[in-house]
């Protein structure tokens, strides 16, 4: 003979086998019940009384959760994160409990928060890195041509099938370079150290191929990393000699990117590793001329010819959507070495330095 809660167990349904027992009960009485179902007369009493109060549905386990929680959360903080939510979404921002719990100084746990927002119908899905992708192809289809900038260096005696010309010829050891956001066009120009002198030559030199084109670049964003060829250290007062050419020489601004946020600079950094890949590693130097004029091919083929999936067409074919009274050869920057041009430029560091 199985006990009452064994029988339980393993009854697929439990309403049906307690009406058993409350109907053996009311012929029998309780304590002949419990003994024949092996369990005791509290038990049964308690289900002959649900039985008599709701019938069936009385029967039905209950949740042993407590009906109030001292430690619930008060509505005054169940508004204001239901308002954050509220604003959040309104605003087209993805928030988290964490990020509430910070912000707003909520005095309950992230996990109590989370229970909120999802009470709320405040938890998004987790997008896919397809969709994330597809969402930043939106932001930068806002941006005009060359309204952004990214600009980086790029080390090329790291890389191995370049490293023999590169000791046999001397040749630069870093390329600096400036890639458009919203066209993927892409500038570079070389120099033998790195340095935040050099760097601010290259740029002055391409708002000066810019210029000679019509193009403004006023109301441009020229973004980098925090490296030192682009900044002063995080102690300095002062602007670097780079910060002060982009602001107060081309009158545009000077945007570095959160320390550690890499992806910040995904168009130069794609940039780098395509051109790695189809021109270094592959390209046969005989020469430093020899090499300066096949760097020049390739920036050429690149902004005119190679098709980006990604944006949509070469970067000719999208400055010509978007700014046709532009002429195409703004495309075609000397890959200059940019070590040789401090005499042209030695009187705007004079006046940085004044």
């Amino acid at each position: 003979m199985y006990s009452y809660y064994e029988l339980y167990r393993n009854s697929k349904d439990h309403v049906r086998y307690r009406v058993d027992m409350v109907k053996y009960a009311q012929k029998h009485g309780i304590k002949p019940t419990a003994r024949k179902f092996q369990t005791t007369p509290k038990t049964v009493r308690k289900w002959v009384q649900r039985y008599s109060e709701q019938k069936k549905p009385g029967l039905r386990d209950r949740s042993k959760a407590p009906h109030s929680s001292p430690n619930k959360i008060k509505p005054y903080w169940y508004f204001k994160i239901e308002d954050v939510c509220s604003t959040a979404k309104k605003h087209n921002k993805r928030i988290t409990a964490v990020w509430i719990k910070r912000k707003h100084n909520v005095p309950y746990s992230t996990k109590t928060i989370l229970k909120v927002m999802r009470e709320l119908d405040f938890l998004p899905q987790k997008r896919k890195r397809y969709q994330r992708r597809n969402d930043l192809r939106e932001e930068k289809k806002k941006y005009k041509a060359f309204e952004k900038i990214q600009v980086d260096i790029k080390y090329l005696n790291d890389i191995p099938e370049f490293y023999g010309a590169f000791s046999v010829y001397r040749l630069p050891k870093y390329q600096i370079t400036a890639r458009c956001v919203r066209t993927g066009a892409l500038h570079y120009a070389y120099a033998m150290e790195k340095s935040v002198t050099n760097t601010t030559m290259f740029i002055l030199s391409l708002a000066e191929h810019f210029k000679a084109y019509g193009i403004d670049l006023s109301e441009s964003i020229i973004q980098t990393d925090n490296g030192t060829e682009f900044t002063t250290p995080w102690n300095s007062l002062e602007n670097s000699a780079f910060s002060n050419a982009v602001e107060l020489v081309i009158g545009a601004t000077h945007r570095t990117i959160p320390p550690g946020a890499k992806t910040w600079q995904s168009d130069v950094e794609t940039s780098h590793r395509l051109i790695e890949d189809e021109f270094y590693a592959c390209e046969y130097f005989y020469a430093r001329w020899d090499f300066r004029k096949k760097a020049a091919g390739y920036q050429h083929w690149f902004n005119h010819q190679r098709n980006n999936m990604y944006k949509g067409g070469s970067p000719a074919q999208l400055l010509k959507q978007l700014n046709p009274e532009i002429d195409i050869g703004v495309l075609t920057f000397k890959p200059l070495i940019v070590d040789t041009l401090y005499r042209r430029y030695k009187n705007t560091f004079r006046s940085f330095a004044a």
